[in-house]
């Protein structure tokens, strides 16, 4: 799912988007990386939907990476602070390979994309609460981003769930 502030970047260009780097000096206030789950309250049953947003809260339009999922992992932890042992690990992608996998995000704008996650897959095998982490780690070589102002970096964003039977 694609959402923007602006319609110039139609709903219609990609089912997901996300960020990329950045080719002159950034910090982490250019690019605002957050998480809000669909459903706070689950049974074990259930999927854990999350809405990922990145907006452009710099005055300069950057690029981003079009799948927004593509550099993001997720970690969950108990309510004392413990890992949850996911059993296995989210693979590493290759970084993107051309210039079309790249869009043209201004600023206020922002792009977003819907995660559907087993919890299962996050390691939450019982009841109870959790907090999850999201990654976003496009900290990539500047020579992947083809000269584009890309905003390259970091960051993370929680999302807290309560697991019921």
């Amino acid at each position: 799912m694609l959402a923007t502030t602006n319609a110039a970047v139609s709903r219609a260009l990609l089912p997901a988007l996300f960020v990329l780097g950045g080719a002159h000096a950034h910090t982490l206030d250019q690019m605002q990386f957050s998480v809000q789950t669909l459903s706070p309250v689950l049974s074990h049953s259930q999927a854990m939907e999350t809405r990922l947003r990145l907006t452009n809260r710099s005055k300069t339009p950057m690029y981003v990476f079009k799948d927004l999922s593509y550099f993001v992992t997720a970690w969950a932890y108990g309510s004392s602070g413990e890992s949850m042992d996911k059993g296995v690990f989210e693979e590493v992608r290759p970084p993107p390979l051309q210039r079309s996998d790249f869009l043209l995000l201004k600023p206020g704008q922002y792009i977003e994309y819907i995660r559907r996650e087993s919890l299962d897959g996050l390691g939450i095998r019982k009841a109870g609460q959790y907090r999850v982490d999201f990654h976003y780690d496009a900290d990539i070589p500047r020579r992947f981003t083809f000269g584009f102002p890309a905003w390259l970096g970091t960051q993370r964003a929680s999302a807290v769930i309560r697991v019921v039977n």
